[in-house]
């Protein structure tokens, strides 16, 4: 009986290195990983999104609050954007959508970055008798920092050196942030590698690919030289 997990295993493998194979030049075999990314990220979306929705539907229904099935309307109304004549349509589900989600995220923003951003710097300086270093750094490293952004007054004498002492505590966060960004994609490229070096039939695949890698290299070199 045929195993449909090998089957799995050799596609997952094929996109992997479908994807890869853009290190050495854009090909077909880029161009459909690439597509049965987008198309699979796409549908997973939209099924999760319908899902969502259905949960947070679904109680209200329940309860006879039949009235709440205009949101289905509003959201089916994403349609007319495919349509010249009824475009307009289209303008109301994105105006509810942005401004409702610009208030939640000016509100969330408020509370969770500036707000619980300045208690945490206080409340880490009131410990500081524990931790000599810790909370007066971050204090001096968020005031510093704002001080830089600070444009109504001209950069002179101290002013000066305090928004210099924030640009590095910047240039540090950034940095950090960065190598952050960095060791998660390293540790995601070392995943695949994992995967299709210790799981079997992947190391197969591994091989096609590398024949098929020299044999392009050979044929762009004999293609070169004859032109």
């Amino acid at each position: 009986m045929f195993d449909f997990n090998i089957l799995i295993v050799l596609a997952a493998a094929a996109m992997t290195l479908g994807l890869y194979s853009y290190l050495y030049r854009e090909n077909i075999f880029f161009r459909i990983a690439e597509h049965a990314y987008v198309g699979a990220a796409a549908g997973y979306s939209a099924l999760i999104s319908i899902e969502s929705a259905w949960r947070l539907l679904h109680p209200h229904l329940d309860k006879g609050e039949y009235y709440w099935l205009i949101t289905i309307l509003i959201g089916l109304m994403y349609v007319f954007f495919f349509t010249k004549k009824y475009f307009w349509l289209y303008r109301y589900p994105t105006a509810i959508v942005i401004g409702s989600g610009i208030g939640v995220y000016i509100a969330r923003g408020i509370k969770t970055q500036l707000i619980r951003r300045i208690t945490d710097t206080i409340s880490n300086v009131s410990l500081s008798i524990l931790t000599p270093f810790d909370g007066a750094i971050r204090a001096i490293g968020v005031i510093s920092a704002l001080l830089y952004f600070y444009a109504t007054m001209e950069h002179k004498g101290p002013m000066q050196h305090i928004s210099k002492l924030g640009r590095y505590f910047l240039m540090a966060a950034f940095g950090s942030s960065f190598g952050v960004t960095i060791m998660s994609r390293v540790s995601l490229f070392i995943g695949r590698l994992r995967f299709l070096y210790f799981t079997y039939p992947a190391q197969y695949v591994v091989v096609l690919a590398v024949i098929m890698l020299v044999a392009a290299i050979i044929y762009d070199h004999v293609r070169k030289a004859e032109t």
